[in-house]
């Protein structure tokens, strides 16, 4: 006599809130802040739903398709100034607001950088950015400019999440400076050892140092594509 194996219980029998595409986009939102944009696979999402990998595939697709709607998520979760800011302002906004949004989410920034931020939530902060650069007189240079200033500044917050994953490399760094200090053969690299030192002796964490770098580097960029737009027209 064949025996037929027991049926699964349905969500709904079990007292179970549906699956839904948002829940499995929290839930790989989740992971991504635990462990980066790279660390999850679907069955740890389907896991920690639990339900098959097969729903997932079900209600959003394969795990590049997840992917996505997280990288969305994210973006859609960073402010977008009003686009009657002077541009430069609208610009060190973006990328402040950004940069603290898409450190919680390793992964991200890289994804932005490399593939582009072709996902929904991205459609509107393109749209205004250009805009503000097209107002602000860059005019066939504005598209251009939109992708230097994003490019510089996430690509930043992209090495700091990576940095994570070599815990002693700011220390090795630091050692390998020092053995340079009051060097005057190699001033340049005296110069570095100088600041290496100062640095681990300063009572800022290297999370401030991190975000120092940051608004040093954001303010250079609009530097730079400030001095394009004060170049004559026929120079440019």
């Amino acid at each position: 006599m064949s025996q037929t194996a027991p049926r699964r219980k349905s969500r709904a029998s079990a007292g179970l809130p549906p699956i839904t595409a948002d829940k499995i986009i929290d839930s790989a939102l989740e992971l991504t802040a635990e462990r980066g944009l790279d660390g999850w696979s679907i069955r740890q999402v389907s896991t920690k739903l639990g339900v098959w990998p097969g729903v997932i595939a079900h209600h959003v697709g394969d795990r590049e398709a997840v992917v996505m709607g997280v990288t969305d998520r994210v973006i859609s979760r960073i402010p977008v100034p009003d686009t009657d800011v002077p541009w430069r302002d609208w610009f060190g906004t973006l990328m402040l607001e950004g940069r603290a949004v898409l450190r919680q989410y390793p992964g991200v920034a890289r994804r932005m950088v490399v593939v582009g931020p072709n996902v929904p939530a991205a459609l509107s902060t393109i749209d205004k950015g250009i805009k503000v650069l097209l107002d602000a007189g860059f005019g066939g240079q504005a598209t251009q400019i939109y992708r230097y200033l994003l490019n510089s500044a996430f690509m930043l917050v992209a090495v700091e999440d990576d940095r994570g994953d070599f815990p002693t490399a700011r220390a090795d760094m630091g050692r390998a400076m020092a053995a340079f200090a009051d060097d005057d053969s190699h001033p340049g690299l005296a110069a570095a050892a100088a600041q290496a030192i100062a640095r681990s002796e300063a009572q800022a964490d290297h999370a401030e140092h991190e975000l120092d770098f940051f608004r040093f580097t954001v303010e250079r960029s609009l530097d730079g594509a400030e001095a394009m737009l004060n170049r004559p027209a026929d120079s440019r």
